[in-house]
């Protein structure tokens, strides 16, 4: 099975090289591409990116959201499995990460979507990121493993491309919650889980930029926007880095 991994970017120079570098080493046993969609960078991202994966650029003068470049990376996969994450994002044990989530999806044959744990940089991590993550994570299998409705974070987000193709993708008129909007949708035509034995790690940045009070009023209001108007509360969603 091949697995394509999907990473939107903008303005990544400080991390990408890394990111990409630490998947292409860490994944051995599996048959992967890597594919980074660049919306308009001013710095380096895109040179440095094509060191490691395929590196696919928009040029154009609108802004595009990052749901618009993750339906772009995922018409140009050639995977029958797609792998969307952020940028800023690290996979450890990646072999045997991606092993485990393998096996979930061949012992449910109506598994339509993986997430996983998500964690702030052990070197990063500060108690209200254990504190507000821990609960994003239970939201999420409350969310996924109890209700049946389908949620998620951008951060890791595993889809058969069948059933990716079969809910239309990500809905790229929206800049904010169109990871969470997606799950709800797959949940629509099959099993989305998170595996709690599963975690991944990122930067927590935007947390620590802006604070986690603000953060959670901004997720708050978005996913309220997109749950009951579909349409995201706001417009863009600010760079971070």
């Amino acid at each position: 099975m091949l697995l394509s991994i999907i990473i939107p970017t903008r303005n990544e120079e400080k991390i990408i090289g890394s990111i990409l570098k630490k998947l292409r080493d860490g994944i051995t046993e599996h048959e992967c591409e890597l594919i980074v969609l660049d919306g308009g960078s001013t710095d380096r991202t895109v040179a440095i990116a094509k060191q490691y994966a395929t590196v696919l650029e928009y040029r154009g003068a609108e802004r595009k959201t990052i749901a618009w470049g993750k339906n772009e990376g995922a018409r140009h996969a050639k995977g029958n499995m797609l792998l969307f994450i952020d940028a800023d994002v690290e996979l450890p044990h990646a072999n045997e990460l991606l092993r485990t989530a393998f096996a979930r999806f061949a012992a449910d044959p109506k598994l339509v979507g993986l997430t996983a744990n998500l964690r702030v940089l052990p070197e990063l991590e500060t108690f209200a990121d254990r504190f507000f993550f821990g609960s994003v994570n239970f939201d999420h299998w409350w969310n996924n493993n109890v209700m049946h409705d389908g949620s998620a974070s951008g951060e890791f987000q595993m889809i058969p491309k069948k059933a990716f193709d079969e809910v239309h993708g990500y809905k790229d008129y929206l800049a904010v919650a169109e990871d969470n909007d997606m799950f709800r949708r797959l949940a629509r035509i099959g099993h989305t889980r998170i595996a709690r034995d599963i975690t991944v790690y990122h930067t927590g940045r935007r947390a620590h930029e802006v604070g986690w009070p603000r953060l959670l009023g901004e997720w708050f209001v978005n996913y309220m926007s997109v749950r009951f108007f579909d349409r995201s509360h706001h417009q863009e969603w600010y760079e971070v880095r």
